[in-house]
């Protein structure tokens, strides 16, 4: 028999799982019907998007030069292995043979070289810090790849709610326009109204269905967008609404200076400029002599190679440096002098056109803040319009043509604010990519681990 405090232990224990379990269970299904978010949409397409793939296998081979440009420090060891067939050189004199003479006419060699550089003025160490500038360089630009194509994914997110939000007005539009071709046939059974009214509301349901048709299929449209942009088939579930962002207000050049600071195209234009202050230095080299030492072993299977020996060796220590070659030296040290020049006028360029991007973005969402109040109080007065309209309408006061102007109004007004409120959005998301701080704690990874490239 259990006694009846054991029964009140296993009641409790059966009562926490059962809260356990439903609070699991709606747990998930609150998850469902948050949809697919934003969030998501950025891993998705880091993960799927065939861009990111693309870039990153640029990197990998971006890092390899680096291993290039090292391999120079060590030395470069090659062994050749062959069988050898000569000729016999007969020796005669005053007609008589003498024998032959040289080598013997089959053998087997085992060569071993090494080749070791030692100085020439910093040219090898020139050349991989340069490749290691590069390497950088084009990290940054990798990192500023993805962001703009998380924002390309932002981009069409944001078109496919916008389409969405077309297709809700569209439908509202829609119960408008039958109610009033209900009210103008009713009125026209009575006598109040003509048969043009009545035609005039059936074109307006008819409009109306048009354009909730091509709404759906702008949203089908910029479902596929999105897609492509993930990296997917299909978006995996029905789009989440983001939380409304609203930047506060700040002074430009704190967001100049701001994006001086994080964004990775001006590191990556440093970077460039430093590779090309080392191109310089690599190329000016060759004006130096190049001091090297090189060794050879061969081993063979025939004495008679090596007066009895069946390996020989010898070393040299070489100094070279070339008297003349044609201007060649002198052009590819101009050249990089201005790759320099090159670089770092590209460099002062990026900044103004960061200055005009945080600018122009910032200006744009100040002024599209002010047009979105604006269009909410045009957006409430047509509605008090179109429901006063109505009512006149019905006590005859007003034709149907003042019913179909306020009924239009609404519709564009409505349309106007939804395409202003989602632009907004987008905007700030702009001056995020334009300040460089755009989901940079996503990619928090893309700019610590050089490892995984």
């Amino acid at each position: 028999m259990v006694s009846m405090h054991n029964k009140k232990w296993l009641a409790r224990i059966g009562l926490t799982l059962l809260l356990l379990l439903t609070g699991h269970a709606l747990a998930g299904q609150d998850q469902q019907n948050i949809g697919f978010t934003l969030d998501q949409a950025y891993e998705t397409a880091l993960k799927k998007n065939e861009h990111v793939a693309i870039s990153r296998e640029e990197l990998r081979q971006n890092r390899s030069e680096i291993t290039i440009a090292t391999s120079n420090l060590y030395p470069q060891i090659s062994a050749v292995a062959a069988y050898n067939r000569e000729k016999d050189i007969q020796i005669t004199a005053d007609g008589q043979d003498l024998g032959t003479f040289g080598n013997p006419d089959e053998y087997g060699t085992l060569t071993i070289r090494l080749d070791q550089h030692i100085y020439q003025f910093g040219k090898v160490w020139s050349g991989r810090k340069m490749a290691q500038y590069y390497f950088k360089s084009s990290k940054f630009r990798h990192v500023r790849r993805l962001k703009e194509i998380l924002f390309n994914v932002s981009t069409r997110y944001y078109e496919a709610l916008l389409g969405r939000r077309a297709i809700e007005i569209s439908e509202n539009a829609l119960q408008r326009a039958n109610r009033q071709m209900e009210q103008a046939n009713a009125r026209f059974e009575v006598g109040v109204l003509t048969q043009t009214d009545v035609l005039r509301a059936q074109v307006q349901v008819a409009q109306s269905q048009e354009q909730l048709e091509r709404a759906r299929n702008q949203y089908d449209i910029a479902l596929e967008n999105l897609a492509l942009e993930l990296g997917t088939e299909a978006v995996p579930a029905e789009l989440a609404e983001p939380l409304e962002k609203n930047i506060k207000p700040a002074p430009v050049p704190d967001l100049y200076q701001k994006a001086l600071t994080h964004r990775q195209d001006l590191r990556e234009a440093e970077n460039r400029v430093s590779a090309a202050e080392k191109r310089v230095d690599f190329e000016q080299a060759d004006f130096f002599p190049n001091l090297s030492v090189e060794g050879l072993y061969i081993r063979t299977e025939e004495p008679d190679m090596f007066f009895d020996e069946r390996d020989d060796w010898q070393a040299a220590l070489k100094l070279s440096y070339p008297l003349f070659t044609g201007g060649k030296t002198s052009a590819e040290v101009g050249k990089a002098k201005s790759e320099l020049d090159q670089a770092k006028a590209a460099m002062a360029r990026l900044k103004k056109e960061i200055r005009n991007q945080v600018r122009s973005v910032y200006l744009d969402i100040q002024t599209q803040k002010k047009v979105i109040q604006q269009l909410e109080e045009q957006v409430k007065t047509a509605k008090r319009n179109y429901r006063q309209v109505t009512a006149q309408f019905e006590q005859g006061v007003v034709t149907a043509v003042d019913q179909v102007d306020a009924f239009t109004a609404l519709n564009e007004a409505e349309n106007r604010l939804a395409q202003a409120y989602y632009s907004y959005q987008l905007d700030q998301i702009r001056l995020e990519l334009a300040m460089g701080t755009f989901q940079t704690d996503l990619l928090v990874k893309e700019l610590s681990n050089d490892r995984a490239y």
